[in-house]
């Protein structure tokens, strides 16, 4: 009879299982925290593309547009549009797609539409600062008076 028989143990199998889920303990909260990341990254340069693009329109066809919530009176972490013109119903340019549940876009002004006039400069008479946040990532976007579209919390 051989007595040396092939496998584990009850304690080895214990051991290995405390540190699976020793290490499993460690790496799901920074997962976590590296898809929060990710994701506040993804909205806010989608965001600035959007702002960085209503520019190059209002540059290009020598008129007004503007970026705004697509329903009238929704809030700014909802679907938005792109127009060109006054009317903000008129001539959609483009649509950007809602952020992510439970993220929060705030503007520091009481505006209902972000515009840029004729020249690519910010239609509004001061520079104004869109703040991004989801969970324990925040981000700021400034949109200076000149229209330059910036990932800081001022123009200077």
């Amino acid at each position: 009879m051989n007595l040396h028989t092939k496998g584990f143990t009850l304690l080895e199998l214990l051991v290995a299982l405390a540190i699976a889920a020793l290490l499993l303990g460690l790496v799901v909260p920074a997962y976590r925290t590296t898809v929060q990341r990710v994701r506040a990254d993804t909205e806010i340069n989608q965001l600035r593309q959007a702002l960085a693009y209503a520019r190059l329109e209002a540059i290009n066809r020598r008129q007004r547009v503007g970026i705004r919530p697509a329903a009238k009176d929704a809030p700014w972490n909802g679907e938005l549009m792109v127009y060109a013109g006054q009317d903000p119903g008129g001539n959609v340019l483009r649509v950007v797609p809602a952020i992510s549940p439970g993220a929060t876009l705030t503007l520091t002004s009481d505006d209902h539409s972000i515009d840029f006039n004729r020249l690519g400069g910010l239609a509004a008479s001061d520079a104004l600062h869109i703040v991004y946040g989801l969970d324990q990532q925040r981000r700021v976007i400034s949109v200076c008076l000149n229209g330059r579209v910036i990932a800081a919390e001022n123009c200077g």
